[in-house]
């Protein structure tokens, strides 16, 4: 581990980075006299502020209209706001935003911020006698129209019959996309379902969910190799007690059992820890939903034990800080340490240890750069270390680590960019020359790829002319439309135009909740669409209408995020996901005939009359299903 040393950074930023706290009413009141809050029409209010990760963010409201979260975070060479300063990236997080309101915004915060730094409003909310403090107004922490609307979408709104992308389970689950394994020893307070919604690794156990970063999909379809994710949890001589549950059964939840938590605290407290593991205790929704007390359980037993035990509640704000000390603090004391960085030299943040990675890597090795090391989705501390060594960071866009990536860049001696994931051909030429270009490599990355390309062209075209023959299958609520236009809430994966760009003709299916969002959703979806004749956008407002229209699509699958999908298979159809994607060139010719074996399949098509069911799910006999 890097000396701790001072951090070359401001005080006032080192103290909040990473932090989440609301801000009091001397925060509110500067910053409600920066923004001119209530100076003359438009009727602007600003209802609570908050510091957020590495910026300051505040509600406004419209009249009655709102409310709109303002962020004011660092400005980067990629950064796109409202207002740009020198310093500050100011915007208003929501796609529909009242144009009076956006006015009124650009037009004081280019007065009022002109000058400012990030650190000036660090050190704005540090003066504030109240931040920190419980009960507190806070923004709300995403936006209405792009966050899940209840914490299982399957289960929690009344068009969960037209949900087929999870986004309540994948934003639920966001901690299980990381590997922490070498930190941690996990104690999950939880009962058997919850566990079969999560991730497996050795065990054998079925899970519901088709989670974007679980690869167990690939492997089934003839992956190549194995992550060092994978071997790692298929290691048998791996610490046997790196995870722990406490199975809660039905007396346990009715009637509490603080005594089976303690026994299980004790037992892995008690068990041989050689490489000196801290405990990270995860709190999941049962026994939060039944009023247990579970957080003093816990602080009793680190006591007793004298044991370092982190503490996780299901709230997305306790996921977003759990690793600050280490994506923060221990980077920029390596950073404050280490020796200039290596020319051409980059780090990848957020690519997995996967063969379509070390092929990348192949392709950047011609252009004479190396990879320093790669980051997330495995949490291995001694890379910290090294991160420094490179010139470049490149990010996987991937929304959900959004606040990781946060953390890792704030006031980092090393630039970052964040180019589209390399997926498909076209993807893959454009990423490279993003990369090369920053690295000052530009015009090579062409000869390059032309290079790579040639010898996979023939069977590329051949794979293509095939999946032209066939047709592939989306369902989206109209509400939804960013599952379509923005990649990074689909790890990374720009949907529409990889298919469209492999060959497949599309059917995609719209749920209807009010016309606008309707008309717009088609909009958007065949501006997406080089070649729109050679596909179709079907709307539906009901559960009836939608299974008519899966049992009448042509395509052969749709996409979908949940396990033993019946709205499908009683369609005939099979269905796709996104761990089914793989970046880079042949990756791309992998992608495709992983599609392609799922289209030539005919098991559902053949026997979907034995798959019947009825609205509620259940089974239906076969002569039933003729007679309907």
């Amino acid at each position: 581990m890097a000396v701790l040393v001072t951090p070359a950074v401001p005080t006032a930023l080192a103290r909040l980075s990473g932090r989440i706290a609301s801000a009091g009413t001397q925060t509110r009141a500067r910053l409600g006299a920066a923004l001119e809050v209530g100076v003359g029409p438009p009727a602007v209010s600003l209802l609570a502020a908050a510091w957020r990760d590495h910026a300051l963010e505040a509600s406004l409201s419209l009249g009655d209209d709102g409310p709109y979260v303002l962020r004011i975070e660092g400005r980067t060479p990629e950064s796109k706001g409202l207002v740009l300063t020198d310093k500050l990236n100011i915007y208003i997080r929501d796609k529909r935003v009242p144009a009076a309101l956006a006015e009124h915004v650009a037009r004081a915060a280019r007065s009022s911020f002109a000058t400012s730094s990030l650190e000036d409003l660090a050190a704005l909310v540090l003066e504030d006698p109240e931040f920190g403090k419980s009960g507190l107004p806070s923004p709300p922490l995403a936006n209405e129209s792009e966050r899940p609307r209840s914490l299982l979408d399957t289960w929690g709104a009344n068009d969960s019959y037209a949900d087929f992308f999870a986004g309540g389970e994948t934003a639920r689950g966001q901690l299980d996309s990381v590997d922490f394994s070498s930190l941690f020893r996990l104690i999950q307070h939880c009962d058997l379902e919850c566990t079969q919604v999560n991730p497996s690794s050795s065990l054998a156990m079925v899970s519901l969910v088709k989670f974007p970063w679980d690869e167990r999909a690939r492997r089934r379809l003839g992956q190549p190799g194995q992550t060092e994710r994978t071997r790692r949890a298929h290691d048998e001589d791996e610490d046997a007690d790196s995870m722990v549950t406490t199975d809660l059964n039905e007396d346990d939840v009715i009637l509490g059992n603080p005594d089976k938590l303690r026994r299980v605290i004790d037992y892995a407290v008690s068990r041989p820890n050689p490489q000196r593991k801290a405990i990270f205790f995860s709190n999941t929704c049962v026994p939060t939903v039944t009023g247990e007390d579970v957080e003093s359980v816990v602080r009793q037993a680190a006591a007793k034990s004298g044991q370092e035990i982190f503490y996780l509640t299901v709230s997305a704000r306790s996921m977003t800080t759990v690793f600050r000390a280490l994506l923060v603090e221990r980077r920029l004391a390596a950073e404050s340490i280490a020796a200039p960085p290596e020319a051409r030299s980059i780090n990848l943040l957020g690519f997995a240890e996967t063969t379509a990675t070390s092929e990348l890597g192949a392709l950047l090795g011609e252009l004479g750069i190396t990879i320093n090391a790669k980051f997330l989705p495995d949490i291995v501390p001694e890379r910290i270390d090294t991160l420094p060594r490179a010139s470049l960071s490149v990010l996987y866009p991937n929304r959900t680590w959004q606040h990781f990536y946060d953390q890792l860049t704030f006031g980092s001696r090393t630039p970052a960019m964040a180019p589209p994931a390399p997926y498909g051909f076209a993807g893959t030429e454009r990423w490279l020359g993003l990369v090369s270009d920053k690295l000052g490599a530009a015009g090579a990355a062409a000869d390059v790829f032309a290079r790579a390309c040639a010898p996979l062209q023939a069977r590329w075209q051949t794979l293509r002319a095939e999946a032209a023959q066939h047709r592939l299958g989306i369902v989206v609520r109209d509400e939804e439309a960013h599952f379509l236009t923005s990649p990074g809430i689909t790890w990374g994966v720009p949907v529409l135009e990889t298919l469209e760009e492999m060959g497949f003709g599309l059917d995609v299916l719209v749920r209807v909740s009010n016309k606008r969002t309707a008309v717009a959703c088609a909009r958007t979806v065949r501006s997406l669409l080089r070649h729109g004749e050679r596909h179709q956008v079907l709307a539906f407002d009901g559960f009836p209408l939608l299974r008519q229209r899966l049992k009448e699509s042509k395509a052969a699958a749709f996409l979908s995020y949940h396990e033993f999908d019946w709205r499908l298979s009683e369609a005939g159809k099979t269905a796709f996901c996104i761990p089914y994607f793989e970046m880079g060139l042949h990756g791309a010719l992998r992608t495709t005939e992983r599609l392609l074996e799922l289209c030539r399949a005919p098991f559902f098509r053949r026997y979907r009359r034995y798959l019947a069911r009825t609205p509620a799910g259940l089974r239906t006999a076969p002569e039933q299903e003729r007679n309907r």
